[in-house]
């Protein structure tokens, strides 16, 4: 095992953010706080615990991500090893493993129902219920999005929508919303992922076509539909969601991606968009499409 690793597996992340002053509160498995890397006042910041039993954040405002050692990094602004340094003299405890800890699901006795006929709005305030705020000064917010992406089934009969908003900062969310029925019997839109397999963007103007291209990201989807008149798909949650869609509606048809053109990871390498495009090309080869990458020689 090398430091590196040795360290994400013995040094707790949640302790090491709290002695650099993040306010954590527990919310099941995870922890959730302010982000410590910009300026916000409802907590997007969390912690939670990897397959590996390793602990990670992610920011949903600013996409800051990482392991107890980009923490630090970011944190301290300094170099990896210097931030190796700090940590290899931790006395903090070892990672408990999640197995062992209490299992708490925000979406329980939530029910998805039907949309009303009255459609959210680019630019009109939506009142949405966050479950995993419950009990929260947050638990209810409203923001008017920046862009509305609404996901349908073939018959064009609405799922739910994806919204767009802006934090500020050059940051954004993109929350899954669907209508619903909370414990209490009331009806509200609330922040709900789609049931996986979850629908792909476009699906809706699918239809019988034979040649489908594929991009990552809904505003790009509606931009180069516009465009070029072409049958043109994405899919929910960008480069970590390929794994939750439903691609069997692309079964034998002719796939072309146009991958993002995102930079390389500083440490790994790894191109996200590129990656993305291997899944999917892994998937829609075992469906029988023929699938091309767009612009990328390999």
């Amino acid at each position: 095992m090398t430091e590196v690793e040795r360290i994400r597996r013995e040094v707790c992340l949640s302790e090491v953010a709290a002695r650099h002053g993040v306010a954590l509160k527990p919310a099941g498995r995870e922890f959730t706080a302010c982000c410590p890397f910009h300026a916000e006042t409802t907590p997007s910041f969390t912690i939670f615990p990897g397959k590996d039993h390793v602990e990670r954040f992610h920011c949903f405002g600013c996409g800051a991500h990482g392991d107890v050692i980009d923490f630090v990094r970011k944190i301290k602004g300094v170099d990896l090893a210097e931030a190796l340094g700090m940590l290899g003299g931790s006395t903090a405890r070892p990672h408990p493993a999640p197995a062992r800890a209490p299992v708490f699901d925000p979406y329980a006795d939530i029910v998805p129902l039907a949309p009303p006929a009255a459609p959210i709005e680019c630019g009109r305030p939506v009142r949405l219920y966050n479950p995993k705020r419950r009990g929260e000064r947050s638990e209810w917010g409203s923001f008017a999005p920046s862009m509305v992406f609404p996901y349908r089934r073939p018959d064009g009969g609405l799922i739910g929508y994806v919204l767009r908003h802006e934090l500020g900062q050059g940051g954004k969310e993109t929350p899954m919303v669907m209508w619903v029925r909370l414990a209490d019997g009331r009806q509200t839109w609330c922040r709900f992922p789609f049931a996986k397999p979850r629908p792909l963007y476009g699906l809706d103007r699918l239809g019988e076509a034979r040649a489908v291209l594929v991009v990552e990201g809904e505003k790009c989807r509606d931009a180069l539909s516009a465009a070029t008149g072409r049958t043109v798909v994405s899919w929910p949650g960008g480069a970590q969601g390929v794994k939750h869609a439903d691609w069997s509606p692309l079964a034998g048809r002719n796939v072309v991606m146009w991958p993002d053109a995102d930079r390389p990871h500083p440490e790994t390498g790894v191109i996200s968009g590129l990656k993305a495009a291997d899944d999917i090309g892994a998937i829609l080869t075992g469906l029988g499409c023929s699938y091309r990458v767009l612009g990328v020689v390999r």
